[in-house]
């Protein structure tokens, strides 16, 4: 079963998180006053300006669901037994020991611990000197110690296998008095269902640095997830994966890639292994290109020659020259020495014809010859010559329409068509969210190399990104991404920074679908007061997956008022998340 190490699709609640930290006022903000109240009351409080929603919840697991007490530390310590590990979480705490080397510095300064989990809170492993003085700590920093939530109270790692989804927090957000003094943070492994393989998470004694800790931690998650090929390893992933040294402080690699594409990648150098012929289809903008180059660096030829066409961009009267080269002399303005064409320069190699439903349909007869038997004469020439090549083919157009109408060879269609791989649009792929991130963040990557401060994105932002329908596809969300972030006036990206045409492409989007959702279309009549409630107190839950808390702030109601209204329009848990 392939496993994809991705970062987890809701790692925007790690962005909302910190960016929540760094505009809200602090003087509002009372973790101290909320626990001693906890801690003689034994209730939450509800007031949101006392916690955060995430210690909030968890506080209110761990006193009413776990019947923790508060303060007495002795009464949690717990070791598992060692347990046989799944071979793939094996994998992952191997691939961190033979990283660590890279950040011990970086651990030793910031007086910070790694460690490594398995699902069910047991820690496989920890990286780093320990530099805590105290019992509690040093005896959760030992193998087998256990990290759940229900035995230590919250912590960024247990509640991250609690939540599914990065977690942290400072001193006094924690339930446990033990855990005052210290940050911790979680970020989760998942497969491919959304189950967690392993949790990486660090201690640290600071809790002024969580920003710098929580980039630190997403950056060792990217770099498992770019360089651990878990996935019944083979050589494919390996090429793919180790073309990029691992080196903390150079650039995330680019090579990392989706889950998706990894398994088309796959699929196809498996056939280029036995020469079949690739024909790539989708809509324009999907990467066509970039999916090309990504088979040549993993399959079998990738130490000879990658030679792209565009069949389209060359005029009808030049492209046999361009294909096929020509000898001096064969026409006025040829050079004195002739040329070689791109079959004779993609020889040993793959040759991409791009576009080739516009190639004309007088030299299909040719390109169908040069295919049956890899011989060509060129321009001019008397003598044929030989080539070994392996064609890939590329078109947003659908041959078999075309074949039908008369404008493309029947015989050529199904002699390129060796096995058809379509490349899906932006909006159709199963890791959307995590493709964008994945741009996002390399984006970024390169805007840091020449500004000296660090961008942040706004959340709402990020959410018009990931909800977008993406007509341009990839194409268009790189462009989108660079232009923003290169001609946004602050270091904090919102969506006045994003660019006028893609605002007006949004709104257009917007009265589309506020227009489908404001008429039943059963009925056909726009939606009464009572229903647009109703939907809107929907939306909210669905956006704030089921946090009460979080779903009243959005709305700005209280808790009490979101309760009775669930009540009152007869909510379900499962109406929640519509």
């Amino acid at each position: 079963m392939e496993i994809n190490l991705k970062i987890p699709p809701k790692v925007i609640v790690t962005q909302e998180f910190l960016l929540f930290q760094k505009s809200v006022e602090f003087s509002l903000y009372r973790p101290i006053q909320a626990w001693q109240w906890m801690n003689q009351t034994r209730s939450i409080p509800d007031d949101i300006d006392w916690v955060r929603s995430d210690v909030a919840e968890s506080w209110r697991r761990c006193l009413e669901e776990y019947h923790l007490p508060l303060g007495r530390e002795k009464s949690f310590y717990l070791k598992n037994k060692t347990i046989k590990l799944d071979k793939r979480i094996e994998s992952i705490n191997t691939f961190i020991q033979l990283l660590s080397s890279n950040f011990h510095i970086f651990l030793k300064e910031a007086e910070a611990i790694l460690v490594l989990t398995c699902p069910k809170g047991q820690l496989l492993s920890q990286i780093g000197e320990q530099p805590f003085k105290n019992t509690f700590i040093e005896e959760h920093c030992k193998v087998n110690s256990n990290w759940q939530e229900s035995i230590v109270g919250n912590n960024g790692i247990g509640s991250t296998i609690h939540l599914k989804r990065p977690v942290a927090f400072q001193g006094m957000e924690h339930y446990i008095s033990a855990f005052h003094p210290f940050t911790t943070l979680g970020y989760p492994l998942l497969d491919e269902n959304g189950e967690i393989l392993a949790v990486l998470g660090l201690v640290s004694k600071h809790q002024e640095s969580m920003h710098s800790l929580f980039a630190f931690l997403h950056l060792i998650c990217v770099l498992v997830n770019t360089n651990l090929p878990l996935s019944q390893p083979n050589k494919v992933s390996l090429k793919i994966t180790h073309k990029k040294p691992l080196n903390p402080s150079k650039k995330i690699s680019k090579s990392a890639i989706p889950y998706q594409l990894q398994q088309l990648v796959n699929k196809a150098v498996k056939l280029q292994k036995h020469k079949i012929s690739l024909l790539i289809t989708g809509e324009s903008g999907v990467g066509k290109d970039h999916f090309v180059r990504l088979i040549h660096e993993a399959g079998p030829r990738e130490d000879k020659p990658l030679v792209a066409i565009n069949c389209a961009s060359i005029p009808r009267e030049l492209i046999e020259s361009e294909l096929f080269g020509y000898v001096s002399g064969s026409f006025t303005g040829a050079k004195s020495g002739g040329k070689a064409g791109k079959f004779m320069l993609a020889n040993q190699g793959i040759l991409f014809l791009d576009e080739i439903g516009d190639m004309s349909i007088d030299l299909q007869s040719t390109l169908l010859r040069v295919l049956e038997n890899s011989e060509f004469t060129p321009v001019g020439g008397s003598k044929s010559v030989k080539v070994d090549v392996q064609i890939i083919a590329a078109t947003n157009v659908n041959l078999l329409v075309a074949v039908e109408s008369g404008k493309f060879r029947r015989d050529l269609y199904y002699r390129l068509n060796g096995i058809k791989i379509n490349l899906p649009a932006l909006r159709d792929c199963i890791d959307k969210k995590y493709i964008i991130q994945h741009i996002l963040q390399r984006e970024m990557q390169d805007m840091n190399d020449n500004e000296p401060d660090p961008i942040c994105i706004s959340p709402n932002v990020i959410k018009l990104f990931e909800s977008h329908y993406w007509p341009g596809n990839i194409r268009q969300l790189i462009n989108v991404i660079r232009a923003t972030l290169y001609t946004a006036m602050d270091s904090f990206i919102t969506e006045k920074d994003l660019p006028e045409d893609f605002l007006g492409e949004i709104e257009s989007s917007a009265v589309q679908n506020l227009k489908q959702q404001s008429i039943d279309p059963e009925r056909n009549v726009a939606m009464s007061l009572a229903e647009w409630e109703i939907h809107g107190v929907k939306i909210a839950l669905h956006e704030s997956e089921g946090n009460i808390s979080m779903a009243a702030k959005k709305l700005g109601i209280t808790r009490t008022t979101l309760y009775k209204k669930i009540e009152r329009f007869d909510l379900k848990k499962p109406a929640m998340l519509i």
